[in-house]
């Protein structure tokens, strides 16, 4: 196992001894505090072997990221479990009627403690978010209805994360390894900053907003070319069957409006205020002239419900407001007494129709 040991910390093994060794430091704390006296005598020996400085210190990080990894193999399985139950358990009072104790307070599943696993898959229900920390230090919150994967090795060889749905990232800076979030339709490129993605699948477009730092974009489409994003910029890309859509961010007002969509924007938009857009992680529904369609959605997997339109027109009328930890029944109420909106709320199914008689009261 000795042997074994050394060979893990080189690099030199194969994937199933490599698999094999991380079986073996979950399986006992006397196995961990082996490998770790091991790895102490395998870096002095590297020190009288004249090996850089630099060298190794790089490898002491590399191998402290290992054993960590192993350590906290269970934490996701048990942090995952726990967002479905909780999912789970707020779809059946939904389901009952009781939607005035539904707060998003409620409803939110933060994962504080760190969860630095190999092969780890968080996934996030509708109706849930989840806060965990990544191997290297870097915080992620992450969005209702969204995935992120990353691979066994993360900060190891590389930092690298699959994103699908919404996510705020604060990146721990590492100048000697770049980190990188890959959605299905961009790669962004980090060095240590803080940034929100929204990149689901059934939506329109990417969106990509820096909040502090700097960071690259880089398109699936494009791969050669890297388009760098500033503080307080937007970067968005849209999907195939949408590029001649128009969408673009419209100015604030004080009443719900209707509007049609202005003309196309250019894919880098300044922002007026960054926390607009990552309110969702602070529990804070925060819409400035949003279509209500495309607030529908956000209300489906922020509540774990279904919106239904009696009127078409009806997803044109724009709507802004700022809501937090609200009953859902509320949410729609609150919309009703701003807009010329109706809503009808029967077990996990909204219907919202046109108020032709809606008098905006001031």
């Amino acid at each position: 196992m000795e042997i074994l040991i050394q060979r893990y910390l080189s690099g030199d093994v194969t994937r199933q001894e490599a698999q094999q060794m991380q079986e073996w430091l979950r399986s006992g704390k006397e196995n961990r505090q082996l490998f770790a006296m091991q790895k102490k005598l395998w870096l002095s020996s590297r020190v009288l072997a004249g090996y850089d400085a630099n060298k190794i210190e790089h490898d002491r990080k590399k191998t402290d990221l290992k054993i960590r990894n192993s350590e906290l193999q269970l934490s996701l399985r048990k942090a995952n479990t726990n967002i479905r139950i909780l999912a789970s358990v707020a779809s059946v009072l939904l389901l009952l009627g009781i939607t005035s104790v539904l707060y998003l307070s409620q409803q939110d599943v933060s994962v504080q403690q760190e969860l630095r696993l190999a092969n780890c898959e968080i996934e996030v229900p509708y109706g849930s978010k989840s806060l965990f920390t990544l191997p290297d230090g870097s915080k992620v919150w992450v969005n209702a209805g969204s995935k992120i994967t990353y691979p066994a090795d993360f900060g190891v060889t590389s930092r690298s994360v699959n994103l699908s749905g919404e996510a705020y990232f604060e990146v721990a800076k590492m100048e000697e390894m770049p980190f990188f979030v890959n959605t299905d339709m961009i790669k962004i490129k980090v060095y240590g900053t803080a940034f929100n993605v929204k990149a689901y699948m059934d939506d329109d477009l990417v969106e990509t907003t820096l909040n502090r730092g700097a960071i690259s974009i880089i398109r699936n489409d494009a791969p050669d070319r890297e388009i760098s994003v500033k503080p307080n910029q937007k970067y968005t890309v849209y999907r195939e069957t949408q590029k001649n859509r128009v969408i673009t961010t419209p100015s604030v007002s004080t009443s719900a409006t209707v509007a049609p969509l202005p003309s196309k924007s250019p894919e880098i938009q300044p922002v007026k205020n960054v926390d607009v857009i990552t309110a969702w992680k602070d529990n804070l529904l925060v819409f400035e002239q949003e279509p209500i369609g495309s607030l529908a959605k956000q209300l489906e997997r922020r509540y774990n419900i279904q919106i239904r339109f009696a009127d078409e027109k009806v997803k044109a009328i724009r709507f802004t407001a700022a809501i937090k930890e609200m009953p859902v029944d509320q949410v729609f109420e609150a919309i009703a007494l701003s807009s010329p909106i109706k809503y009808r709320i029967n077990g996990t199914v909204v219907t919202l129709s046109e108020n032709k008689n809606f008098i905006l009261k001031k």
